[in-house]
């Protein structure tokens, strides 16, 4: 039976991977041809945690890996305080004239970068991207750059790993170019068409004014009337915006188990030349609320997911693919379709890959606590960090809000100012934070800013659940509520640990059609220092270890997150039960399978075959249907799998044959 990491969508990954692969020699040429360079300075870099390291001799630097963490490393394992990070490199030569940016994707937390013994700035905020223009800076030959990075700040009950986590690059571009281009689809859900609206910020680096052309085109189709002109200062920035109907045979909508991507691909011209061509991802997709529902392209939902940290004991929080891979199908082959995911800006291949697999999440700052010092109103560092991360990941499907703080308190003034900001930037998404005030008897709609959000979204923790919703929903009638932590306790590093009473605090929700959906806290087991934390130095709120071993909590959360009721196999017949429509999870199946397998005593495949479903809505009746094909001469058991659109073994049931 194929399993998750051989389903469809990872195979065309892994050839695009492959084809990139082959491609990145030629990364000069192909920069030639879309008026962008790129020259990664990843690798080996110098470090010390000495602070006279501008006259450290070169054979007092260790050596250490960028992207990474320090404190991956045994001799920096608890390191706090400020890391310097150093390399020479040269520019290619065919980059004169250029405009040239040294880009940083993420640094924590406090970082100054120097070039060639001047300070080129500063950045605070540890993941999220920030760049320098240094093309006045750079000479012939060797250029050497110094980042300090420091991780003394922190907050949260998260691991704050220190250094340069994400990649480190040497861009080039010609005097104008495509700072970005902001992509929002509209569906009309009757007519089945989609309008998509495109904002373009357009950069002047040079010393003339330029009137340019933007031509944009979706999927390699022609959209010609997706075409606008404007004047760009010298040395300044502006904004253009264009928009084109898509009519219906075109469109194809993104949702969790249908996860459609599109393609923009805009070129910059000056007259005939081309001067910068940029290409990006976007979904059609429709996400409303109301009193009681999410509603996902007109359809009521209730659906489930997990948090999870970014945190690995050998990579930190760099978030290699091969470990966004696993993390993401290990939740999806669980049914998880929705979360608050983490408490700050997520790593681009993450985003990516919850686009491509198809699962909605809140993006979130991290303002965390009583006490944050950044929860002021119209804080600026907060407002930087919301910029961002809106503008880095708007055009992403998967992110259907943001989030501007979780678990505050005394912070009405702090949201409320930070909402207002949020939606200036974003006003087409759903916008809150996360609480685990409501229930209190000192805040209510008059003081907390959840009357101010967009859904209420809160964290509890063991007790009865239905009793927290029905208060909740007392004091915000008009709000629909989110779980946005479920757990109880740390449940221990055991394989065989499990969440105690879990599957009852899931059937006190049953009936409440405002809860929308739970996120259980957490995916996996943690580094932390914070208190309460065992002596393995990992928070154990997971349902798989810190080395993504599944513990029986897995498969207890898989049951509960199941999309079915029951499935099961009796005299080679199949029945599936669907929800009920005052279940979590609630939604409709579309385009799921039945597949089979007869198998021998030694676990051979002698036949295999399958069966599409029907459209199944909640609360259906049961579907059933034979086994069709083969005799089963010989075999010992027959297995049965209920498959997901998008490649995912959802549940497996077997029946053991008489021979």
């Amino acid at each position: 039976m194929k399993q998750p990491s051989f389903s469809p969508h990872r195979k065309w990954i892994c050839c695009l991977l492959f084809v990139a692969s082959l491609l990145q020699p030629a990364c000069v040429r192909a920069g030639s041809e879309k008026g962008e360079w790129r020259k990664s300075l990843n690798g080996i870099w110098q470090f010390t945690t000495n602070a006279t390291a501008a006259t450290l001799p070169a054979a007092d630097w260790d050596a250490i890996s960028v992207p990474g963490n320090w404190d991956v490393l045994t001799r920096y394992s608890t390191y706090v305080g400020k890391g310097r990070y150093q390399r020479a490199f040269t520019v290619p030569a065919d980059w004169s004239g250029k405009h040239i940016r040294l880009h940083f994707d993420a640094v924590y937390e406090d970082t100054e970068v120097w070039l060639n013994g001047n300070l080129l700035g500063t950045h605070r905020g540890g993941y999220t991207p920030f760049e320098f223009d240094v093309t006045k800076l750079l000479r012939p030959g060797k250029n050497t750059v110094l980042v300090c990075a420091d991780n003394t700040f922190g907050r949260g009950a998260w691991w704050h790993w220190g250094g340069i986590s994400r990649d480190v690059t040497l861009i080039a571009n010609n005097d104008i170019r495509i700072v970005w281009q902001h992509i929002r689809a509209e569906p009309d859900l009757k007519a089945g068409t989609a309008q998509i609206f495109v904002e373009y910020k357009i950069a002047n680096d040079g010393d003339l004014p330029q009137k340019v052309s933007l031509v944009s085109t979706i999927d390699e189709k022609s959209a010609s009337s997706l075409a606008q002109q404007v004047t760009v200062n010298a040395h300044s920035e502006t904004n253009v915006s264009a928009s084109v109907a898509l009519p219906r045979e075109r469109v194809r909508l993104w949702n969790f188990d249908h996860p459609n991507l599109y393609s923009m691909t805009t070129r910059l011209l000056v007259g005939d030349a081309l001067q910068h061509e940029q290409t990006d991802r976007f979904g059609i997709r429709k996400v409303e609320i109301t009193a009681d529902s999410l509603l996902l392209n007109g359809e009521p939902i209730r659906v489930c997911g997990f948090n999870r940290v970014s945190d690995s004991n050998t990579t930190g929080n760099t978030e290699p693919d091969s470990l966004v891979h696993q993390d993401v199908d290990m939740m999806k082959q669980s049914g998880a379709v929705f979360s608050r995911l983490m408490h700050f800006p997520q790593a681009p291949n993450l985003l990516d890959y919850l686009d491509e697999t198809g699962m909605m999440i809140f993006e979130e700052i991290p303002v965390w606590g009583t006490g944050d010092p950044n929860m002021t109103p119209n804080n600026l560092l907060a407002e930087q960090w919301l910029r961002e991360m809106i503008e880095r990941d708007y055009n992403h499907p998967c992110i259907i809000g943001w989030s501007v703080g979780n678990e505050l308190k005394q912070h009405d003034a702090y949201v409320k100012s930070m909402l207002r900001y949020s939606r200036q930037i974003d006003p087409y998404r759903l916008h809150g934070y996360v609480s685990n005030s409501g229930l209190s008897n000192d805040y209510g709609p008059e003081n907390d800013p959840i009357s101010a959000c967009d859904l209420l979204m809160y964290n509890t923790y063991g007790g009865d659940n239905g009793k927290s919703a029905r208060a909740l929903h007392q004091k915000w009638p008009n709000l629909p509520i989110f779980f946005s932590e479920f757990g109880a306790s740390q449940i221990g590093a055991s394989l065989n640990a499990t969440i105690p009473g879990m599957d009852k605090r899931f059937v006190t929700l049953e009936k409440l059609p405002y809860v929308i959906g739970v996120s259980i806290w957490t995916f996996n087991d943690y580094r932390s220092g914070y208190k309460g934390t065992p002596a393995s130095g990992n928070r154990e709120w997971g349902v798989v270890t810190v080395d993504r071993q599944p513990k029986a909590a897995y498969q207890q959360i898989r049951q509960l997150f199941s999309p079915v009721h029951s499935l099961s196999v009796s005299n080679r017949v199949v029945s599936l039960m669907p929800r009920g429509t005052d279940e979590i999870p609630s939604y409709t199946l579309r385009g799921y399978q039945i597949k089979w397998q007869l198998l021998n005593a030694t676990g051979t495949t002698l036949d295999s075959g399958g069966v599409a479903l029907p459209e199944i809505k909640p609360g259906s009746a049961v579907w059933t249907s034979p086994v069709l094909g083969g005799n089963g001469t010989g075999a010992s058991e027959l297995v049965v799998h209920l498959m997901s659109p998008t490649g995912y073994d959802m549940r497996t049931v077997t029946e053991a044959l008489s021979r």
